[in-house]
C-alpha cells in the first residue's frame, strides 16, 4: 500500500499543478477565485527547497479548509469531471478500485435530495454540487480486507477535496457511513442499487464566505520510534 500512496502523492501533484493552471485561467475569466495562500512552515519550505510545483502542492494541502456557504453558481462540467478523476487517482488495495459515484447538479435533483433532510434542507437547496463517493460491494477484497474500501474511498475523498481547492472551489465532506440511519434513508432517496454504500456526500461549490485554513499542526501528537 505504501508505494500506491507515494505513486498517488506524484500523480496528484500534476493533478494539481494543471488544477491550478485551470483555476489561474477560469479567474483570469471572471468564473473562480484562488485558493487562499498560507505561509508554510520553515522546516516545509527547506523540505520543498523552492520547487514550484512541489510549494503549490503544499500550499494546497495547507491552504485546504472546508466550505459550506456557496455562491449560487453552477460547477463547470469540465471542473466536476476534472475532481472525479482526480477521485479515481487515488490508491486502492490490490487495485480493485471499490468506487462509483453519484453526482447531483440539477436543481430538481438537489431539491429532491433535500426534501429528504429535514434538518439541513434549505443549505442543501443553496448547494450547486453533491458528489457521493460510494462503495461497490462487488469489488471489495473478501475475508477481513473487505473493510479496506473504506480506506480506498478515504483516499478518493481527499483527492477531491484537495482538487476542488486547487481549482478554487470549496467543498466539505458530510458524512454518511457508518451511521445506518442515514446510509439507507440516503441511499433510498438516491435509489441507489443493492451493492452500492455511501460512504459521504462531498458539497461543492464556488466559495461565499471566509477561507480560514487552520493549524493543525500538534507535536504531542507524534510518537518517535518505540518506547523502551
Amino acid at each position: 500500500m505504501f508505494h500506491l500512496l507515494i505513486s498517488n502523492m506524484n500523480r496528484l501533484k500534476s493533478l494539481l499543478v494543471a488544477a491550478g493552471a485551470v483555476a489561474s485561467i477560469a479567474s483570469a475569466n471572471g468564473q473562480t477565485s484562488a485558493p487562499a495562500c498560507v505561509d508554510l512552515p520553515s522546516t516545509v519550505k527547506e523540505a520543498i527547497n523552492s520547487d514550484a510545483s512541489t510549494t503549490a502542492v503544499f500550499q494546497n494541502i495547507f491552504s485546504r479548509t472546508s466550505v459550506r456557504k456557496f455562491k449560487q453558481q453552477p460547477v463547470e462540467d469540465a471542473n466536476i469531471e476534472a475532481l472525479l478523476r482526480a477521485g479515481m487517482a487515488a490508491p486502492t488495495s490490490d487495485d480493485l478500485q471499490p468506487w462509483h459515484f453519484v453526482v447531483l447538479k440539477d436543481k430538481k435533483d438537489i431539491e429532491t435530495y433535500a426534501a429528504s433532510n429535514k434538518y439541513h434542507a434549505e443549505d442543501i437547496k443553496k448547494t450547486p454540487l453533491f458528489i457521493f463517493v460510494c462503495a461497490d460491494t462487488t469489488r471489495m477484497a473478501e475475508g477481513q480486507g473487505r473493510e479496506l474500501w473504506v480506506q480506498d474511498l478515504s483516499a478518493v475523498s481527499e483527492n477531491i477535496l484537495l482538487a476542488a481547492n486547487a481549482m478554487g472551489l470549496g467543498a466539505c465532506w458530510t458524512t454518511i457511513y457508518p451511521i445506518q440511519k442515514k446510509v439507507v434513508g440516503i441511499s433510498r432517496t438516491l435509489k441507489l442499487p443493492a451493492n452500492l454504500i455511501p460512504l459521504n456526500g462531498i458539497i461543492i461549490g464556488y466559495p461565499d464566505e471566509p477561507l480560514q485554513p487552520k493549524n493543525k499542526w500538534d507535536e504531542k501528537k507524534i510518537t518517535w520510534g518505540i518506547p523502551q
